[in-house]
């Protein structure tokens, strides 16, 4: 009657935590990538995802060629795009 999760060894953070975290974050993956392209690499370059460190707006625009409004701008409409299309994630929100 024991349970996968019950077998599994946790540093600190319970089993279920570890899973569902893996879980959001591929699931948060799958959503950037609905963006338009330019809108997801603002938002991983922003928030530090697939990279060692958040940017600033400034760093982005200079990596990219674009003025830091554009940068802005483009922020601003994929985190919009990504709040309407997190309803996917709504169960991982605690009740």
């Amino acid at each position: 009657d024991t349970e996968l999760l019950d077998l599994l060894a946790a540093d600190g953070s319970q089993p279920e935590e570890l899973v569902d975290g893996e879980c959001l974050r591929g699931d948060m993956r799958a959503l950037l990538e609905r963006l338009p392209d330019l809108q997801g690499r603002v938002l991983k370059m922003r928030y530090g995802i697939e990279a060692d460190e958040p940017m600033s707006l400034s760093s982005i625009a200079r990596e990219l060629g674009m003025s830091r409004d554009r940068t802005r701008s483009l922020e601003r409409k994929a985190i919009d795009e990504v709040r309407r299309l997190s309803m996917d994630l709504v169960g991982y929100l605690a009740a």
